[in-house]
């Protein structure tokens, strides 16, 4: 063993060697041109021809202009000079109408583009999950982070081939358009200002690099967070119990933050790019500015044609600057392709044509068979060899570990044998198609799989849904008989249920309707019984008996008092046959008899797994799954929830709070106000500098104006360019600043809201995880929708601070300098804001359907995730297909109608621009025409109003991306809202010392707070000597794990008393380092058998080498741990779990439980699906216990009765007899002796 336990620190190097990303691949990664080339030549026509209209812009523009100076010239009267003048407006107003409707239209044509490619995307991830083989599940150890963080990658991916290429498209449309309009009117002041293009472009790729990089490196951390997360939600019972959350919280802390560091790297890369390019795209402008004044005064151009240069070029500049832009944004899509291409790798496929028999399965042979799992290196079958009786009764036995649930799991072919050869009447397992082997041979495991939000009948049914088109179809007369033979007929077959409203044997005998209704040749029941009642059990079994007779029945089993005589047994041990034939001839050796020997006593009542509580909806993300161990975290499939769209439309159909409510409402989560505060007054300062310099450029205009004329321009020229150069230097950094800073801002804000989210779930009891909650929509939610919120505070913020100065100052300052024609543009600003507000409200709406889309369509994938393993075992995979078709279809729709709705916003500030540019400069020429406005003056509020005003209608654009941020808000806010710190989970402040009494109920009524009419717990009364070992006993449903919850305080309940103090004011930390359990099932993470050991201890309480070989020693399992490849560093835990045995992870339970020194010690049901001889060691064990910890365990064992001190016996939530085991069994009328009395 290992000398050192020091767990390694969490470094920045975990991520970065680990990246999974494949950088070959890129946004284009799942075009079908066959299919798409219609759909992308529209695309590239649309926003191509949509291009032309800037170009067309500047022409007209500069024709206006030369108009203006031939009227100043004297060569046109007034009337022909408007005349002319109303033509060329109406022609600009005309060419923004035209771009309006091609923007509209193409912008429609890419985001359905981009719809086409997501559902491609996710159709191959589905397609990828349902074919995958179950050691792909078994090495995967991180696969729900892994899926939350490729869901958030399609959406990215959406965007790179939606509005970001229709963007990229009309701007190399719009690049080449202004270079043959700027080269038509002169190719020289083209060229001068072009000089600094090259550089652009340099600096574009080097910032894309660094975004490429970040984004790769958050991604990852952000599926570790998920991992996280999403660990929390599903296992919130061992989270408490072993004060885990704030080991938990610990790690999620470190990885968010770790998170925040790649994401501030990428927006200083962002903004970096952007600042720069501004800068690069004003100077272009002053570069050139000298050279065209000298070729106007030569008389080598004339001013239109200087304006008309000018002007594109201008256009040009920023044209580049905004692709660079673009292209930084599209790495983060690029980024995206390579995480899902990564993730979509597999395995070449097996190409062998399989064969379907047309008869049903008859002779099953093993022969030499070998296996291990994927995930560890010793076999647990060992050339294995038997031959299934056919049509008899076949039963394999032996103790945990011998290999026993492994057998059916090879025969159904979920796993691959090592060697040796599996044959089904002569043809090799292999070699058969699957859905043969599904048709023909059931499994039913000990723990079912009931899907959620479908009514009993349906959950009945789905076991033969491949036999029909829909699931309807399945005839509701079979239904009922199945569900009749099941004893059913206490439930409503209608009934909609969930996790927490069936118990374990309802569930199990919903399993069993299911497998009656199916009757396939060979039935395999692994432990099928285990939570059923003594009476039922027997009645269906006999059913069973009657029912299969004459067909092949294989029981796995550690109960033998229904083997008969004549019945085919084969005894495993060590994962060898170590006997085989009928029973009768070998069940008087030594080992079987002490085998069924203890299997008689404890026998009589079976062990329950029944949890009268409503539990917390075991939706198992694969993370932590059931793998290749049936004992280990084996509920991972159970009743892993889907969305029920109705109810779900019914929550969420209410209108998303408005930003700067949402801004106002977690303002107190923002921690570095300052920053945001820095940068909004960077930003306002950004929107003043852009109508001083559009004050310089009119001033430039002015200057080539008078040129033209022929007066002296010399001085001035030198003057404005050194003011304007300087302002464009200005704006550079300034934007730099701004958007750096407020993104830094916004992502210390993502960071506090998820980790105050992470931190309100966790301080949640348990009626939180009972309620409606979904871990796969509250984990996307937090760790990718919280993206979408940073734009509220990096765009939102930045854009109104920008807009409302650049407004403000743009409409002063053109009031000053010309208030008639001032007033004409400001009556345009109500119109552009009127527009963009009820625009915003409906991308709001869509938006929202469009995510609730998108998140039914990923809780179907997360439930098909957690059920895989019976979805193949009934071949359910058509109806699960059919199902996620009908997601996509849906999601498509809805996307196509946001499509059609987004690509309106993107073209409509097109319009609003060109008829207020028509308009305002319509007007002003008429009073230049009067000489009421010099051309100055004219130039001057133009440009002014032409500025403002374009930049206002700009906001449209950014909506879709603030609505998203609104959206995200709005429900981070309402999980907030909706989980107030617990009082049950946070109070208490008492540390009480040792006390005679341990433990006191002193007339405990309590019902669970989703069910509060339905009491659990009436008027209970007992009291628990320190260090004793009382038992409680009593049938499924009685209320016994309802006592254990509310001594552990998953839920708040008065007269309860630990130590002669109230428990309620009890600090909960001490209360779970006093009290410890030894819990059913045992649940491990994914981590070292010493950090799961170690698990949620007080740092504080040091624990030696010595300590932890000590408790392994004396649970017995310390030599076994010295076998394993690294000792007690041996990873266990998700992919891992084959490593040890059900019986093996009890003991490890028990070891966990012991090193925490605790007063009071649990064990709730250890021994239920344990075999004879592990639940023989575990009674030995508890019995050395005995007088050193006060002992409190749930059983139906009799053998562990007998060694209480004191058995609490419970019926209907009431105590009805309290004594020892001899003096209980003593009353032949008494509850104890009737539960117990055995059946035969």
């Amino acid at each position: 063993m290992k000398e050192s336990y020091e767990k390694e620190p969490f470094s920045d190097s975990d991520v970065g060697d680990d990246l999974e990303v494949d950088p070959s691949k890129n946004v284009f990664m799942f075009i079908d041109i066959k299919k798409d080339w219609p759909i992308l030549s529209l695309g590239f026509f649309l926003m191509a021809a949509s291009a032309i209209a800037t170009p067309l812009n500047t022409l007209y523009y500069g024709k206006i202009m030369g108009k203006l100076s031939q009227y100043y010239q004297d060569e046109f009267e007034y009337r022909p000079f408007i005349a002319e003048i109303g033509k060329l407006c109406g022609i600009l107003i005309g060419i923004g109408a035209g771009k309006m409707l091609l923007v509209s239209a193409g912008m429609f044509t890419w985001l359905k583009f981009g719809e086409i490619q997501q559902s491609r995307a996710r159709a191959q991830i589905f397609q990828k999950i349902l074919h995958e083989p179950t050691s792909w599940y078994d090495l995967n150890t991180n696969l729900m982070g892994e899926v939350t963080q490729v869901n958030r990658c399609i959406e990215e991916l959406r965007a790179g081939n939606g509005e970001i290429m229709g963007n990229i498209v009309q701007t190399i449309g719009l690049i080449i358009a202004l270079v043959v309009m700027s080269f038509y009117q002169s190719w020289s002041i083209t060229l001068i200002i072009m000089a600094s293009a090259p550089v652009m472009a340099l600096i574009g790729w080097y910032f894309g690099r660094l975004t490429y990089k970040a984004q790769e490196r958050e991604n990852e951390y952000t599926a570790q967070a998920s991992k996280i997360l999403d660990w929390c939600l599903v296992n919130p019972i061992i989270v408490r119990i072993f004060n885990g959350k704030y080991v938990e919280l610990a790690k999620f802390k470190e990885i968010v933050n770790a998170s925040a560091k790649s994401y501030y790297k990428l927006a200083n890369a962002i903004a970096g790019n952007t600042g720069t390019l501004k800068f690069l795209t004003l100077m272009m402008f002053v570069q050139g500015f000298w050279f065209g004044n000298h070729l106007l005064q030569i008389g080598k151009i004339t001013i239109e044609e200087l304006f008309t240069c000018f002007s594109s070029c201008l256009m040009l500049g920023q044209t580049i600057s905004g692709i660079t832009e673009m292209l930084a944004v599209l790495n983060v899509a690029h980024a995206a392709a390579g995480k899902i291409a990564k993730y979509l790798q597999t395995d070449q496929e097996d190409s062998r044509r399989l064969v379907y028999p047309t008869y049903d399965v008859g002779d099953i042979q093993f022969r030499n068979v070998s296996f291990k799992y994927p995930s560890r290196d010793e076999r647990i079958l060992k050339n294995v060899s038997f031959e299934i009786q056919q049509n008899r009764f076949n039963y394999i036995i032996g103790k945990s570990g011998a290999g026993k649930s492994t057998i059916p799991l090879l025969l159904v072919n979920l796993y691959p044998k090592m060697s040796g050869s599996i044959h089904v009447d002569g043809v090799s397992i292999e070699a058969l198609d699957e859905k043969y082997i599904a048709r023909n041979i059931t499994l039913l495991q000990q723990n079912p799989i009931m899907f959620n939000n479908k009514t009993i009948h349906e959950n009945i049914a789905i076991g033969v849904v491949d036999d029909y088109e829909d699931l309807s179809e399945v005839p509701p007369h079979l239904v009922k008989e199945a569900a009749d033979f099941a004893l059913l007929s206490d439930l409503d077959l209608d009934m909609k249920i969930n996790s927490s409203s069936l118990s374990g044997g309802q569930q199990q005998r919903i399993s069993i309707a299911r497998a009656y209704l199916k009757n396939s040749a060979v039935l395999v029941m692994d432990e099928s019984f285990s939570a059923l009642d003594n009476q039922n059990k027997d009645i269906i079994f006999e059913r069973i008996k009657k029912w299969r007779r004459g067909k092949t029945t294989i029981f796995i089993t550690h109960e033998y008092d229904h083997i008969e005589d004549n019945d085919f047994v084969i005894f495993m041990e060590h994962g060898h046959v170590k006997n085989q034939g009928n029973f009768i001839n070998f069940k008087n050796d030594e080992i079987v008899k002490n085998f069924a020997k203890h299997s008689t006593d404890t026998s009589s009542k079976p062990p329950s797994t029944v949890k009268p509580q409503p539990q917390p909806r075991k939706r198992k993300s694969v993370i932590y799954n059931y793998k290749t161990n049936p004992y280990i975290l084996k509920d991972l499939e159970l009743n892993s929830t889907e969305v029920d769209p109705d109810k779900k439309e019914e929550e969420e159909d209410e209108n998303l709070m408005g930003v700067l409510a949402i801004l106002k409402y977690c303002s107190s989560s923002i921690s570095k106000k300052w920053l945001v505060v820095i940068g909004i007054i960077v930003s306002i300062l950004e929107g003043a500098a852009s109508p001083i310099f559009s004050f310089c450029f009119s001033k430039l205009l002015t200057i080539s104006m008078d040129a033209s004329i022929g007066n002296d321009v010399t001085k001035a020229i030198l003057i404005w360019s050194c003011i304007a150069l300087s302002v464009a230097a200005f704006t550079g950094g300034a934007s730099y600043a701004s958007d750096f800073i407020l993104s830094y801002a916004s992502e210390t804000w993502v960071v506090s809201l998820r980790k105050m989210c992470f931190d309100k779930i966790n301080n949640q009891d348990m009626s939180f995880f009972t309620s409606e909650i979904e871990p796969a929509e509250i984990t996307t939610l937090l760790m990718n929708d919280a993206r979408d919120l940073r734009s509220l505070v990096s765009s939102f913020l930045s854009l109104a601070a920008n807009l409302v100065t650049m407004v403000l100052v743009g409409i002063i300052w053109s009031i000053i300098s010309g208030w008639k024609l001032a007033l004409v543009g400001i009556s345009f600003v109500p119109l552009v804001f009127l527009i963009t507000a009820a625009y915003g409200r409906i991308l709001e709406s869509a938006e929202d359907n469009y995510k609730k889309s998108v998140v039914s369509l990923e809780t179907h994938l997360h439930q098909t995730i957690t059920t895989i393993k019976t979805i193949r075992i009934f071949h359910m995979q058509r109806y699960f297909e059919q199902c996620f078709n009908d997601h996509l279809s849906n999601l498509n729709g809805v996307g196509i109608y946001r499509a059609f709705q987004t690509g309106i916003g993107f073209s409509i500030s097109d319009l609003c621009a060109a008829i207020a540019q028509g308009v305002i400069l319509f007007y002003g020429m008429q009073l230049t025409g009067h000489f009421e406005y010099s051309y100055g003056q004219l130039l001057q509020v133009v440009t002014l109003l032409t500025f403002t005003l374009t930049n206002a209608s700009s906001l449209i654009n950014q909506l879709p991306e603030i609505a998203r941020g609104q959206r995200a808000g709005t429900f981070i806010v309402k999980l907030l809202e909706s989980t107030p710190i617990s009082k049950v989970e946070n109070e208490g402040s008492l540390t009480p010392k040792p006390n005679y009494s341990a433990v006191q109920f002193n007339h405990v009524s309590f019902a669970y707070p989703s069910k509060p009419q339905e009491l659990k717990l009436k008027n209970v009364t007992f009291e628990i000597m320190q260090k004793k070992t009382v038992g409680i006993v009593g049938e499924s449903g009685s209320g016994k794990s309802t006592i254990i919850s509310i001594l552990l305080r998953l839920y708040g309940c008065k007269d309860v008393q630990i130590f002669k103090e109230d428990i309620s004011e009890v600090d909960i930390d001490w209360l779970r380092e006093t009290i410890s359990i030894v819990p059913q099932f045992p649940k491990f993470f994914d981590g070292s058998i010493y950090e799961n050991l170690i698990y949620g201890m007080n740092p504080v309480k040091k624990i030696s080498q010595n300590e932890i070989i000590h408790v392994l020693k004396l649970v017995g399992i310390y030599e076994f741990i010295l076998s394993l490849p690294e000792g007690i560093h041996t990873s266990i835990g998700e992919g891992s779990n084959s490593l040890v045995s059900g019986g093996q992870l009890q003991r490890l339970s028990i070891a966990r439980a012991l090193l925490r020194k605790p007063q009071i010690l649990i064990f709730d049901e250890c021994t239920s699906n344990l075999d004879p001889v592990n639940t023989k060691h575990i009674i030995e064990l508890m019995e050395t216990l005995n007088g050193k910890f006060t002992i409190l365990f749930i059983t139906h064992d009799k053998e562990m009765m007998r060694i209480a001190d004191n058995l609490i016996v419970l019926k209907d939530g009431q105590v009805v007899e309290q004594g020892s085991y001899l003096q209980l069994m003593s009353l032949s009328n008494g509850e104890l002796a009737r539960i117990t009395r055995s059946s035969l």
